[in-house]
């Protein structure tokens, strides 16, 4: 069941991969703006959200007026909440289906990058085996196989080509670096450039996040649990990035640079809408 679900949201996905890649010619930028093109789709749902936490930045203060009234009675302030919310319209849950679909978002683009000859290339199994044997690499347990098979096809396509039609030349590569690449804590290199940028573009984009909401500032509790984010995001960005390819760290480095870019414009925004209803 798991595998179908897999297939279902990485297969589309895989689709429109390979066609910016065969309108740019470069798989790296491909990536780039196949996450700006999601950003792009995601918009209408970014603004729900962001028009949620406008809403709920507007009746803050009289949320922290019900909380310290009603500290005593837990009943009683829930029901005094519910009825705010009914009163001004406003629904605290309504920015959640944006969080939803960002799950099934990431689940398909991680198929396509950790398994670019199933989704990219849309080779079947048999397909990727003959290749594999003609290019004398053993296919084992390693989840990533593909993109280091992808990038002997690159090397040897003249072994492979005929095998299928959809197969195709393409260079898994950053500049010097492989997108099929695995840097180790052990041994220093190039390869270590991509997580530690990855962890600096995760911090600056939390910080946004945190700068930039001011019902966010003005809560002592939320301003811990947002300390305690800007500082696991960075790390668990710095540790996947020495546990994965180097191909989705490049996607986690160019989908963090359109978040931070969309969370200052989106702010903009919201700080327009919240100066018109306060003077209206």
């Amino acid at each position: 069941m798991y595998e179908f679900l897999y297939k279902i949201i990485s297969t589309p996905f895989g689709y429109v991969m390979r066609w910016i890649y065969m309108v740019v010619g470069n798989y790296a930028l491909s990536l780039f703006l196949f996450a700006l093109l999601v950003k792009v789709l995601m918009l209408p749902l970014t603004f729900k959200q962001k028009r949620s936490a406008l809403e709920m930045q507007r009746i803050n203060p009289m949320i922290q007026k019900i909380q310290k009234t009603y500290a005593r009675d837990q009943r009683r302030m829930q029901e005094e909440m519910q009825n705010l919310y009914d009163r001004e319209g406003v629904s605290p849950m309504s920015g959640c289906g944006t969080m939803l679909l960002i799950f099934p978002i990431m689940i398909g683009l991680y198929g396509v990058i950790i398994q670019p000859l199933t989704y990219f290339m849309q080779l079947t199994g048999d397909q990727i085996a003959q290749i594999a044997e003609l290019l004398n690499y053993q296919i084992g347990g390693n989840y990533h196989y593909q993109i280091e098979l992808a990038t002997l096809i690159y090397e040897n396509f003249d072994k492979v080509a005929h095998v299928a039609g959809n197969l195709m030349q393409v260079n898994f590569s950053l500049g010097p670096i492989s997108m099929a690449a695995k840097p180790t804590f052990s041994q220093v290199s190039v390869l270590w450039l991509l997580p530690i940028v990855s962890g600096a573009t995760s911090y600056l984009m939390s910080w946004l996040q945190q700068k930039m909401n001011p019902m966010q500032q003005s809560n002592p509790q939320m301003q811990g649990s947002n300390k305690m984010m800007m500082l696991m995001m960075p790390l668990m960005s710095i540790w996947f990035g020495f546990m994965l390819p180097v191909g989705l760290t490049w996607y986690w480095i160019c989908n963090n640079v359109l978040a931070a870019v969309q969370e200052v414009l989106m702010s903009i925004w919201t700080k327009k809408q919240l100066e018109k209803s306060q003077n209206k």
